[in-house]
């Protein structure tokens, strides 16, 4: 079970209502090498085998999903991507030009899924806590 680290943000909508939402505090992005170093200690292989792995997990996006494919790895997920598209009335103006942008969505197996219903959240406030929003 993971424990999330939270805090409070406060936004204002463009119509001047101020809202208070809880946010996960996010450290930092783990990058190559802290994968590759996480992988030799965590995993008994060599740095290579860890640096060659990563290397080939990204060729299978760069090849397959990027190619439109619908990537599946076992025991983490499956990977797609989705287009955000314009609506237009007549075919001959259907095309490339409506596609607005292009997203990556991953769908996790069951077993991640089920392990996020337990995450606990530690930092936001009970009812009877007095909030204290720090403004710089």
């Amino acid at each position: 079970m993971a424990t999330l680290q939270t805090t409070i943000t406060m936004r204002t909508t463009p119509n001047g209502v101020t809202r208070l939402y809880p946010n996960i505090v996010s450290y930092k992005n783990i990058g190559n090498d802290e994968l590759v170093e996480y992988m030799t200690q965590n995993s008994g292989i060599n740095k290579t085998t860890a640096l060659n792995a990563t290397a080939a997990l990204r060729q299978i996006f760069y090849n397959y999903l990027l190619n439109g494919h619908t990537v599946k790895i076992p025991q983490l997920g499956t990977f797609r991507l989705s287009l955000k598209t314009k609506a237009v009335s007549d075919l001959k103006d259907c095309g490339v030009g409506c596609v607005k942008n292009v997203k990556v969505v991953f769908t996790p197996v069951s077993v991640i899924r089920n392990a996020c219903k337990s995450v606990k959240f530690k930092g936001v406030l009970k009812d009877d806590q007095q909030l204290n929003i720090v403004t710089e």
